[in-house]
């Protein structure tokens, strides 16, 4: 990646599962040495060992620094040979000079697996991948796989091993993410714990000296744990292998890939950051949408993306219905869904006469159905659950639904706070109790047509409070609401192009278990 005139590299469809062996030893060791563990703040050292602790590892921990007797709280050994147990991952973070010295003494004591985070190696030329090559044959004769150098570390977050440069502590769930920058990475790993978005692991692939962001989404495809993949790429020297693994995922479960470098400008700031060779952004879009890939455009949309299809059902294709509590997010929301590929059928007979029992004469009858502006949600849910029971629609959006209840309780706050004589304390209360079980017998509704019907019901809040995409219904179910109209509709049209290539492939006798 870093080097393209490297061809020392695995043909990942020619690997034995001892891949997989060696990618499990990896992600769930039991025993974990930082090779130049601190307490000095600005070093990775430190970084990562106070990240691993405040994660709540519950394995043997072993700083290693020359001097030191404690790092941490935690005994400090002079090297790998003192520590009372097996070391199964090790975490290099000293100077490029001495990380030689230190993988041997890795490969000399049995270590299993090591992380390069220490940087100076092929991304800075000739010496630098010259020295990057020596790491990697002392790995590969002892057996070990190596992830990086110059990555930004990794997350197996069932194993409560949260390694990154960041603060980063996600929820544990079924997202597993690949990123060929670990600044991105982190930053999509932070997203994530900020939204609620469950993750699996994550992987900083750094310079990819050994392990290939080919040979991870390899593994990850055959990880049962993972729901589905992200990943953000700058360049692949396999292309077609790449593909190849790609879709073999692709059969399995949804891969969402943001790839950089689609104008002239990003492909050359792609090569000046990691040396990565970014190809023609056309050819790899056509590639990996007949790979059945999802592609998308910004970070937040991997997050995005990846909250629709780990906690909601697919959509069995592209028909809509759009309800709304007022007529310009309708309109808003049926350009977005005629620019994604989505289609808004009219609404049946049926559905029109029965709205017209609930809602005031003035309504829309029509597609979006525009609720008006009423505040019932009783009346939402009766809307939703037509859309949702009629064979019309594959998928609903509802726009302002969530929401809409604390309308009445922000006047009555900002009302308190002019005129507290006019509404005191006793009545915000009050309103509080009628908006927050207003929104749980919505959020509760919600989550059971979801259920109950198989389609997937995609929202947008109004309510300034949600900050996570992810939001709580009762029994342990989730409902899941974005910010904005286009977040809504982009995810959908992800959703239903992936669903749409699995359903082909199936009919082609393709599809993977």
């Amino acid at each position: 990646m870093t080097d393209g005139s490297r061809t020392d590299r695995r043909n990942v469809l020619e690997i034995t599962p001892n891949l997989f062996q060696k990618m499990d030893e990896l992600c769930y060791p039991k025993s974990i040495a930082v090779i130049g563990a601190s307490e000095n703040f600005i070093k990775w050292g430190a970084f990562l060992t106070a990240n691993l602790l405040k994660g709540g590892f519950e394995g043997a921990v072993y700083p290693i620094h020359p001097k030191a007797a404690t790092v941490m709280a935690l005994p400090a050994y002079t090297s790998l040979a003192e520590c009372p147990g097996p070391v199964d991952l090790a975490f290099i973070t000293i100077p490029r000079d001495k990380s030689k010295a230190a993988l041997e003494d890795c490969a000399a004591n049995g270590v299993k697996n090591v992380v390069v985070v220490t940087s100076g190696f092929s991304e800075t030329g000739e010496e630098g991948a010259a020295y990057e090559k020596e790491l990697v044959a002392i790995a590969r004769r002892a057996g070990m796989r190596l992830l990086g150098p110059n990555t930004m570390g990794m997350i197996s977050a069932h194993q409560k091993l949260f390694m990154t440069g960041s603060v980063c502590t996600p929820p544990a769930g079924g997202i597993s993410m690949i990123s060929q920058s670990g600044n991105l990475g982190a930053q999509v790993m932070l997203w994530a714990e900020e939204q609620g978005v469950g993750v699996n692991k994550f992987f900083g692939s750094g310079n990819e000296g050994e392990l290939t962001a080919t040979e991870l989404l390899a593994y990850l495809g055959h990880d049962e744990t993972t729901t589905a993949v992200l990943a953000y790429i700058e360049g692949i020297e396999d292309g077609q292998t790449f593909l190849r693994v790609a879709n073999e995922v692709a059969l399995r479960k949804p891969v969402v890939i943001l790839k950089s470098g689609r104008t002239d400008d990003g492909a050359r700031a792609a090569a000046s950051h990691t040396g990565a060779l970014s190809g023609s952004y056309d050819i790899w879009r056509g590639a990996m949408r007949q790979a059945g890939v999802v592609l998308v455009k910004a970070p937040m949309d991997l997050i995005d993306g990846a909250a629709g299809m780990e906690n909601l059902p697919m959509p069995k294709g592209n028909r809509v219905c759009v309800i709304t509590l007022g007529g310009g997010w309708g309109v808003v929301a049926t350009d977005l869904c005629n620019e994604y590929g989505l289609d808004l059928p009219r609404l049946p007979d049926d559905i029109t006469a029965r709205l017209d029992k609930l809602l005031p004469p003035f309504w829309s009858r029509a597609n979006p159905i525009d609720l008006v502006g009423q505040v019932d949600p009783n009346t939402y849910g009766k809307a939703i659950e037509l859309a949702c029971a009629s064979d019309a629609y594959d998928a609903v959006i509802t726009l302002g639904c969530i929401g809409s209840s604390s309308f009445a309780f922000d006047i009555a706050e900002v009302t308190n706070a002019i005129a507290p004589t006019v509404v005191d304390k006793s009545v915000l209360d009050r309103f509080a109790g009628i908006r927050d079980a207003f929104e749980a017998t919505l959020r509760d509704d919600i989550a059971q047509m979801t259920e109950r019907y198989g389609k997937p019901v995609i929202n947008v809040s109004l309510d300034k409070r949600h900050r996570q995409v992810i939001l709580p219904a009762s029994n342990g179910k989730k409902i899941v609401a974005y910010n904005t109209p286009e977040k809504a509709v982009r995810v959908l049209a992800g959703m239903t192009l992936y669903s749409g290539w699995r359903a082909k492939q199936a009919k082609n006798g393709k599809t993977r278990s």
